[in-house]
C-alpha cells in the first residue's frame, strides 16, 4: 500500500492511497468465486459458470463492490500508517477499479490547527462590582414565592383572563390539512405566558370552561416548525378547565416551610448571601466573556467544520433532554433541527475556538492537573450531587469520563490563570443613561 498525503490548508489534509494489481486481483478472484456459488445463468449449474460469462455479466457490479471492500478494509490502516491526528473525514473519492491494475482513492481529513496563543496576558477588562441592595432580595424572596405558587380551581365560574392557566383539548391545521404532532390533550396553558403562541393566548382570553373554539393563526416564515412557518393555521379548541394562581403569604411560616430557617429574617440572610454568590459567578463569567473575546481577535485561525458539527451536535442533545423533561419535543418548543444548528453554529465554533486555546496556553504555561487536585474536584462533585466520594469516583471510572473530566479541571486551571494575568479595572454599577457613564473606576492592585 501506497500513501501520500498533501496539505490542502493548515486544517486540510488528502490521504492518496494506491493498492497494489495483486491486492485487487486477489479480491476479484475472491469475489467471483462467491458469485459463482449463487449465481443463476441459463444453461449452466450454480458453481459450474465459466469465468468469462461470469466478467461479462457481472463486471461492472463486482468490480464496484469490491472497490468498496477494499476502501473499507484498508482505510482506517492507511490513516493510522500517516500518523495524522484525524478530527474528521469526509470527501472519499475512488477511481474506477480493473482488473490487473492499481486500485487508487482517496479522502479528505480535517486536522487541529497549529496554533501559538500571543498576546493572552494583561487583557484589559472590566469588572462589575458586586452589589446586592434590599430590592433585589425583595425580588427573589418573591420569586421563590412565585415558585410555592399553587393552581386552584375558580371559585366562582368567570371567563379566561390574563394569568390563568387554561386546560386544552386542541387540534391544528394548516392549508385545510392536520399538522404533524399538532394535537394534545390536557394541554396546560398559562395565558399571557407566551410560552406557546402570543396571539393564540390572546384569542382564548374571554373562553369559559367547557366552550369549543376555533382560533387562527398566522405564524411568522421563520417559525422553527417548518410544518407552520409562514402560514396561517386554524387550531379547533375545547377549554376543559380554568384555573388561577395561589400565592403564600411572605411570612415566618413560610420561610419555615423552605427549610431551616426560624423566620422571615433568617431567610432574607440567606437569599442575600445566595445572591451574592450566584452574582460573584455571573460577574466572573462577564470577565471570562471578556477575556475571550479578546483572545479570539488576537488570535485568529482556521476552526475544523467537523468539531463544530460535533459541538452542535452535543448542543442539541442537550436542549432535547432539557425539553423532554418538560414532556415537549424539539418541534413543539417551535424549532427543528436545521434551524437550530443554524442559529447555534456561531456560538458553537466559539465554544471550539475557546477550547483550542485554552488547550494551547495549558501546554504553553505547563499547567497540569495533579492527582490531589482531581480528588479534590470529585469531592466537590460528591458534596454538589449529594454523593459519596466513592460513588463519584466509580461513576466516572466506568463511564470513561475521567480523561474528559480532567480536561475540564485544566480548562478551569487557565481560566483562573488568564483571569489573575488580566488587567483588571473594576466598574461601579451605575449609570444615569445611554451614553452617560458616570461609573467610577478603581485600578484593582
Amino acid at each position: 500500500m501506497k500513501i501520500s498525503i498533501e496539505e490542502i490548508s493548515e486544517i486540510a489534509r488528502k490521504v492518496n492511497v494506491e493498492l497494489p494489481e495483486e491486492k485487487v486481483n486477489r479480491q476479484l478472484k475472491k469475489a467471483y468465486q462467491q458469485l459463482n456459488r449463487t449465481a443463476k445463468v441459463r444453461g449452466f449449474r450454480p458453481g459450474k459458470v465459466p469465468l468469462a460469462i461470469l466478467k461479462r455479466q457481472y463486471a461492472d457490479q463486482i468490480n464496484h463492490e469490491v472497490g468498496l471492500e477494499l476502501v473499507n478494509e484498508t482505510l482506517m490502516e492507511a490513516l493510522e500508517q500517516t500518523e495524522i491526528e484525524a478530527v474528521g473525514q469526509s470527501d472519499l473519492d475512488r477511481e474506477p477499479l480493473q482488473e490487473g491494475e492499481p486500485f487508487r482513492y482517496s479522502f479528505m481529513v480535517e486536522v487541529k490547527p497549529e496554533v501559538v496563543v500571543k498576546d493572552y496576558k494583561k487583557i484589559p477588562v472590566q469588572r462589575k462590582q458586586l452589589v446586592v441592595n434590599e430590592e433585589d432580595v425583595d425580588a427573589e424572596l418573591e420569586l421563590r414565592r412565585q415558585a410555592h405558587s399553587y393552581l386552584k380551581s375558580l371559585e366562582k365560574p368567570r371567563p379566561i383572563q390574563q394569568g390563568d392557566h387554561a386546560v386544552l383539548d386542541f387540534k391544528a391545521f394548516a392549508e385545510g390539512k392536520p399538522v404533524p404532532d399538532g394535537e394534545a390533550k390536557g394541554f396546560h396553558l398559562e395565558v399571557g405566558g407566551n410560552r406557546f403562541n402570543p396571539e393564540f393566548e390572546t384569542k382564548l382570553i374571554g373562553a369559559n370552561k367547557g366552550e369549543q373554539r376555533e382560533i387562527e393563526v398566522t405564524f411568522p416564515p421563520d417559525y422553527g416548525n417548518k410544518n407552520l412557518a409562514g402560514k396561517n393555521a386554524t387550531f379547533q379548541v375545547e377549554i376543559k378547565d380554568i384555573k388561577e394562581q395561589g400565592l403564600p403569604e411572605l411570612d415566618d411560616e413560610f420561610a419555615k416551610n423552605l427549610g431551616d430557617f426560624d423566620n422571615l429574617k433568617d431567610l432574607r440572610t440567606t437569599v442575600r448571601q445566595e445572591l451574592e454568590s450566584r452574582k460573584g459567578d455571573q460577574i466572573d463569567a462577564e470577565v471570562w466573556t471578556q477575556i475571550l473575546d479578546e483572545l479570539i481577535n488576537r488570535n485568529p485561525f482556521d476552526v475544523p467544520q467537523s468539531m463544530v458539527e460535533q459541538e452542535l451536535q452535543r448542543m442539541l442533545d442537550t436542549i432535547r433532554y432539557r425539553l423532554s423533561a418538560q414532556n415537549l419535543t424539539l418541534e413543539q418548543a417551535g424549532m427543528d433541527e436545521e434551524t437550530f444548528k443554524e442559529r447555534n453554529r456561531e456560538p458553537a465554533e466559539r465554544r471550539v475556538r475557546g477550547t483550542f486555546l485554552l488547550e494551547k496556553i495549558a501546554n504553553q504555561e505547563s499547567l497540569e492537573i495533579s492527582d490531589e487536585e482531581v480528588d479534590q474536584g470529585l469531592h466537590r462533585s460528591a458534596e454538589d450531587m449529594n454523593q459519596s466520594y466513592e460513588q463519584v469516583r466509580d461513576f466516572y471510572q466506568k463511564s470513561n469520563l475521567m480523561e474528559p473530566y480532567k480536561r475540564q479541571l485544566i480548562e478551569e486551571k487557565v481560566i483562573n490563570f488568564l483571569r489573575d494575568q488580566a488587567d483588571m479595572t473594576e466598574v461601579e454599577e451605575t449609570a444615569s443613561g445611554p451614553g452617560e457613564d458616570k461609573s467610577k473606576r478603581e485600578e484593582r492592585s
